[in-house]
């Protein structure tokens, strides 16, 4: 889910007291500008789940393994400040995974927070292209990919491949 304009004044509190309201689900924050599209968190998700269920993870908590993915970093502490929350004003990308109902009081529950708005994690131009130049794609590699989101398919291999 993606919330625009959420003001936060410490990470770390921030996420501890969405957590702290919801102990029955796995919750996680990132910065909505690292995201490119609903494609690239699926994927993303998928490759956490599957790498815990492999015993393959680079994290032993599923959610710190959703910024490290998403960061396309396997260092813990870079991939927090790369990907994840920073006191301000910020447009975030919301993960909770868990029960039907659990979630359903979770997204009743986080309306406060700010706009509520899927804009945020869409791919658009801008953001292409800020993604791009971050982490180093060249031409030729989107080019040669074939899918609608080619940048989500790429940074999804690239979390795919961190171990190598």
């Amino acid at each position: 889910m993606g919330i625009r304009g959420v003001r936060i004044e410490g990470p770390e509190q921030f996420l501890k007291g969405l957590k702290d309201k919801h102990p029955s689900l796995t919750v996680q924050a990132l910065n909505a500008r690292f995201v490119a599209g609903f494609e690239h968190l699926e994927m993303v998700l998928q490759q956490s789940w599957m790498a815990f269920d492999r015993e393959t993870s680079y994290s032993k908590k599923l959610d710190l393994e959703i910024i490290v993915r998403v960061a396309c970093d396997s260092q813990i502490a870079r991939a927090l400040r790369t990907v994840g929350l920073k006191s301000k004003a910020m447009d975030i990308a919301l993960v909770a995974i868990g029960e039907p109902r659990a979630l359903e009081f979770f997204s009743e529950a986080i309306k406060g927070l700010g706009e509520i708005s899927d804009d945020v994690i869409e791919l658009n131009p801008k953001k292409e292209s800020f993604l791009i130049k971050h982490h180093k794609i060249a031409n030729e590699l989107i080019g040669a990919t074939i899918a609608d989101n080619k940048l989500a398919v790429i940074l999804a291999e690239r979390a795919n491949l961190l171990r190598i």
